[in-house]
């Protein structure tokens, strides 16, 4: 019995010695970093193939099928009615819209990142 109390004894000091060996005071500093311009390129402008655009009327249905026959073409029929040719406009509103967004979003971090402010980074030793 007094064999294990001084068994758990000096384990106990052994961990308590240990214990304040372990201990390393953290240091705090600063880091002044100028902040690297972001050297995107500026986008190139967007290129478009030209498209044909024919309008099928009743009126002109059969001329128009002769035509692309005679041009030795196959023909197909994508069709859109007012309403639908109205709403395609307005998506590709939309999307114009978005585009435009989208660009001010980069050219604000552009100008953030490039403003010449210092930045200020705070690490731990």
């Amino acid at each position: 019995m007094v064999r294990l109390i001084g068994s758990v004894l000096l384990f106990g000091l052994l961990l308590n010695g240990c214990a304040g060996l372990a201990v390393k005071e953290l240091q705090s500093y600063k880091i002044e970093k100028k902040r690297e311009p972001l050297n995107l390129p500026n986008p190139e402008p967007l290129s478009l193939v030209d498209v044909e655009w024919i309008v099928v009327t009743k009126d002109n249905v059969d001329e128009v099928m002769e035509k692309v026959k005679a041009e030795g073409g196959d023909y197909a029929l994508f069709a859109v009615t007012d309403e639908g040719y109205k709403k395609l406009s307005l998506n590709f509103a939309d999307i114009r819209n978005k585009l435009h967004e989208q660009n001010q979003i980069i050219l604000s971090y552009k100008e953030y990142y490039e403003s010449g402010e210092r930045e200020s980074t705070e690490g731990t030793d």
